[in-house]
């Protein structure tokens, strides 16, 4: 249906191209307008190869630019391999958030006064110390955090590996 549509279009905006062209360069005297019939012959091409691009691109094996050939089909595949790797990590990364959120439904009034307490007092010294210090005390801090809401350590290594930021061993 959508290729059908586009098609349609490309057609009637070929023909109006076309006919805005043939007016411009046979019709009309002036020499920029004789100008402009020249892209608008180049718009109605395009327009009307538009629909059948996907069937030339299947035909085309590879692309070469200079020194460089690039394989279509390896392309694709490797497009194929983020898309589903993506896919993956975006399952992993709601079932987490999942966990977090329902985490967040459990906690108390107080509890989340309390949390807040602690970040504001955290945060205080932290600003306090020296840049050495404060990395370490960060360090700990996320670990603490990450503990208290119940996200397991070695699940977002893993997760944040998935996604390129994390290169060390888990």
């Amino acid at each position: 249906m959508r290729r059908v549509s586009i098609s349609y279009i490309s057609r009637i905006f070929a023909i109006f191209a076309l006919s805005i062209c043939i007016y411009s360069f046979f019709i009309s005297d002036k020499t920029e307008i004789n100008t402009q019939a020249i892209y608008w012959f180049c718009i109605a091409l395009v327009s009307a190869v538009v629909p059948y691009l996907e069937e030339v691109v299947a035909y085309i094996q590879s692309i070469k630019l200079g020194d460089i050939e690039i394989a279509l089909k390896e392309v694709r595949k490797e497009i194929q391999r983020v898309d589903d790797r993506v896919e993956k990590l975006d399952e992993k990364l709601l079932i987490s958030l999942g966990q977090v959120r329902q985490g967040e439904a459990n906690l108390s009034k107080e509890a989340r006064e309390n949390r807040q307490r602690v970040y504001d007092e955290s945060a205080q010294a932290l600003a306090l110390l020296p840049p050495e210090s404060r990395i370490n005390l960060q360090k700990r801090l996320t670990l603490n955090h990450l503990s208290d809401t119940g996200i397991d350590v070695k699940t977002l290594k893993e997760i944040l590996g998935d996604l390129g930021y994390y290169r060390n061993p888990i």
